[in-house]
Parts: C-alpha cells; structure tokens; sequence
C-alpha cells in the first residue's frame, strides 16, 4: 500500500552480503585528527575520507620509515612533509642526499646546499667527542663499511695508528673539548707507513687509508664544513658527487656521528614537544642495514631529545629490522615483489586485507602504520588515499603490451638524470609525456631516448630498471608481435654504459 511499510522476507545471507552495518578498518578518528597548528597534515583515508594529520604526541616516536619503488611517491611524500613540518610546528630538517634528489627542492625552498666534495671535514675532528671516543667512531665506520675485519691485526694497528696521531698533535684520550689543531688521516696513514717495513700488515693498513684518501680527495682530510651548522633551518648535505657508495656512507656515518653527539648533548627534556630536527636518510643502503649504524642509535634515543629520524628505501630489505620495529610511523608506498611486502608484514603484522590492499596501490598511495604511545582497540593501519602535497602530484605512465609503470613526476625525472640524460634532456622526455597526456607507450620511449643518442639495448636497461619484466619488453617492443626473442630485446647487458653518451660537466 502507498505510503505503508510492509514486512519482507530476509535470508541471512541477503543480509550479509548488504555490509551496511560494516566499517572500513581504519583508526578513529580522534587519532588521526589534530590542530593543525601542531601536527603536519599529510591526506585523507582512502575509506572514510578522514584527514591524517602527523601529530608527534600521539605517537610512540618521531620517527618515520618509508619505502616504496621508483615513482611511487616516496621522495614526494618526504619532501611535502618536511616542508610543513617547518611550517606548522617549527622542525628543522638535515638531509643527506646520497643520488642529488633533493638539492633542487632545497633551494627552492629557501634551504642551503652543501655539496661535499666541494666542501669536506676531517674524519679525525672531535665534534664533541674524545679522542678515546673518536678514534672508535671511525674504526666502526671502516669496519661497517670495508673489509678491514677480516684482518683483526690491521684493525689494531689502524687504531693504534690513529691514537698515536691524536697523541702526536697534544690531544688527552679521555678529554672531549680541546683548542688544538686536530691531526688527518694523511698523518695516520704516515706512522702506518713508518712501520710498513717491519709488518705485512701495517703496509696493507697503510695503503687501504691511502687509497681512501687518493679516491676522495680533500673531502676527509680539510674541515670546511661548519658541522654547528647542520642542525637549523633546512640544509642539504650532497653527497652523490662522491665517487663511490663507500664515501658516500662513510661522509653520511660521520655527519651522523656528530648529530648524535649533539643530541646526546642537548636538554634531555627536549623530547617533551614536537621534534626540533628531522634527519632524512635516503636509500642509504649502506649504513640503514647495520645495526651498528648511528642510524639505529638515533631511532632508539632521538625521542627523548627531540630529534626525528626519516629513513627512506626503494627496498625494506635495505633497512634493519631495529628501525621497521621501533618507528613510530612506517609509510608503505607500491611495492613490485612480493619478497619485499612480505618483509614489511613480518615486522609489523598488518591484517589480509591489507595485504591485498598493498597489492594495486596507485602513485601516491600509501598503507599508513601507526604506533600509538597509549594503547588503543581500533585498527593501527589504513591506506591513505593520496598524498596531498603542497604542488600537483603528477602520475606518468609508460605502458603498452601488457606493461603498466606508473611514476611520479620529479622521481622518473631523477632516474633519468641518474641513467645519464642531462638536465635539458630530461625536461624533453618530461614535456613529452605531458603533450600526450602524461602517458607514452614503450616504443614511444624508446625512440625518445633514441634521439639523445641512446641504443635500443640502453633503453630497454633503463625500463628494467624501472620495474618492467622481460616479458612485458617483450609485448611492447617486438615488432608487430613477430616474435623477437627476449634475448635479443635484453641485448648485452653491459652495452648500457658503452653505448650511452657521456653526461658533459
């Protein structure tokens, strides 16, 4: 009858299959929103659409893990929350840039670069700490970093060497502060030197700092890098000019030694209120594995002090399990292998569903998890819909025959200065998607790298590096499907570097 309810009929499973009653597994929202005067605003749930503000106070620590592959938003995410970590509740931010990603948006923000090489600093340079405890600083980073400790008598010497060179120059072993001038690893390497006659072992010790110190320059040897300075304001530390990965972490451990010695001298109850320094490690492979790292030490006290750390990878597996189990916020963009996800969920034990979730996350997309510092019922976890930063997030497709990647603007652009294109070339192949509606198929590609001089061999290196499989290069680029075989599309694997023209300076 019009105007008149009448009673039906409901199987159960009807019922069920409704879900009206059902809520998306996100935490509440009194958790997730906060002023924005003392927080950092970074999107909304992908379910319910509530806004996620950062709030350090409602978190176990200030501390941020993020991976995700090339293109996924990763280096976008880091970049729009630091600069509004200024904005809002005052941090600073030191980054140590180990591939040149983030020197640009630094200046364009006002920051100030700091390109090592360039500038340097004596590794033997106390920054605060002893000589007793400088000398062990350094002898772990070249055990982190070398294979000195194969030879436990060159370990010893090296160590001798260096507190022979502190004693040389005036230095107390036990005393932190002293006006003197502090000795080089030059005149360490010298008193290995004078002994090299008598020991195997002591020449080998002698030639290994050598070596470091003809393959750096003066970048280890003369202090023109203010280190007082790192820890205000927005700063850079460019490291990718360094010629090998070794440098790079060796320059990036002793920066974070200092950081640390200048937390551990800060007021303890500093870590009350928001943090007062972010420190950005990015794909620091290197020194983000090693349980040893000052990477590590800085995860486990930086809260009390009030600094922060953001630790960013294209690979979990490249980051220890100490920093995925003790940050307070972990950040999971796309992930291609299953390995990879499999590695993040063993550490922080996230549902099904979403793991399902992490299987078709979009540019920009993230699962989010969180750890409160009070204990809660509802879920910790939840996808973000979309970072929403402070320009356009710009997703650009490279597809055809089945192959699908996905990029975000400023990340493809540095994968191909990093491949070897130059900052003009670049912008080209950038402009080309956008006049084709920020989509290229694979051939297209191709060929656009093809009228910078480079090989057919070298482009497809350069998509498998970008996540494409053998078989999607196959679909793409075969001509009309006639079956070129895949051996032939890979090409030699080393024409890459022959074939490509060289990056004028």
């Amino acid at each position: 009858m019009c105007g008149m309810l009448s009673s039906q009929k409901v199987l159960s499973g009807q019922m069920a299959s409704r879900d009206f009653l059902f809520r998306p597994p996100e935490p509440s929202p009194g958790l997730l929103l906060s002023p924005p005067s003392e927080s950092v605003y970074v999107g909304r749930t992908k379910y319910l659409g509530v806004p996620f503000f950062w709030n350090s106070k409602k978190l176990i620590n200030p501390h941020l893990c993020v991976v995700g592959t090339t293109g996924s938003g990763k280096s976008y995410f880091v970049k729009t929350f630091i600069t509004r970590a200024r904005l809002t509740i005052g941090t600073s931010a030191l980054i140590l840039d180990w591939a040149g990603e983030y020197a640009d948006f630094v200046r364009s923000a006002g920051g100030r670069v700091v390109s090592f090489g360039e500038e340097g600093m004596n590794l033997l340079d106390l920054a605060g700490s002893s000589p007793h405890m400088r000398t062990a600083q350094v002898m772990d980073s070249l055990r982190m970093l070398t294979d000195i400790s194969a030879s436990p008598s060159q370990c010893r010497m090296t160590e001798d060497a260096i507190e022979l060179a502190y004693a040389e120059a005036g230095f107390s072993q036990s005393k932190p502060l002293q006006k003197k001038k502090p000795p080089t690893l030059q005149g360490v390497q010298r008193i290995l030197a004078r002994h090299a006659r008598r020991s195997s072992d002591a020449s080998d010790a002698a030639r290994r700092i050598k070596n470091l110190l003809l393959s750096s320059g003066s970048s280890f040897t003369a202090s023109t890098l203010p280190l007082s300075s790192l820890l205000s304001g927005l700063v850079c530390v460019d490291l990718h000019s360094l010629p090998t990965e070794t440098l790079r972490s060796l320059a990036g451990l002793s920066i974070l030694q200092f950081v640390k010695e200048s937390m551990r001298a800060s007021d303890y109850s500093a870590g009350a209120g928001p943090p007062r320094l972010f420190v950005v490690v990015d794909e620091a492979w290197k020194i983000a594995a090693d349980e040893r790292s000052d990477v590590v030490s800085i995860v486990r006290e930086g809260r009390k002090y009030g600094f922060g750390l953001i630790v960013a990878s294209q690979n979990p597996t490249d980051v220890h399990k100490s920093i995925f189990s003790n940050a307070g916020t972990m950040m999971l963009f796309r992930l291609t292998h299953a390995q990879e996800r499999g590695y993040v969920r063993s550490s922080l034990a996230y549902s099904d569903f979403y793991e399902e979730e992490s299987h078709s996350l979009s540019v920009g997309q993230a699962l989010v998890h969180l750890e409160f510092s009070k204990p809660v019922s509802c879920p910790r976890t939840f996808i973000l819909r979309r970072v929403d930063g402070e320009e356009l997030l710009v997703a650009l497709h490279i597809g055809g025959g089945g192959m699908e990647l996905e990029f975000e603007r400023g990340e493809l652009s540095s994968r191909l200065l990093s491949f070897g294109l130059t900052d003009a070339q670049a912008r080209a192949v950038l402009s080309e998607f956008e006049r084709h509606s920020f989509s290229l198929g694979a051939s297209e590609f191709a060929a656009l790298l093809g009228k910078f001089g480079y090989s057919r061999a070298s482009a497809i290196s350069l998509l498998r590096e970008l996540g494409a499989s053998e078989r999607e290069m196959l679909s793409a680029l075969a001509p009309s499907g006639k079956g070129e075989s895949i051996a032939v599309l890979s090409g030699e694997k080393n024409e890459r570097q022959a074939s490509k023209p060289r990056k004028k300076r």
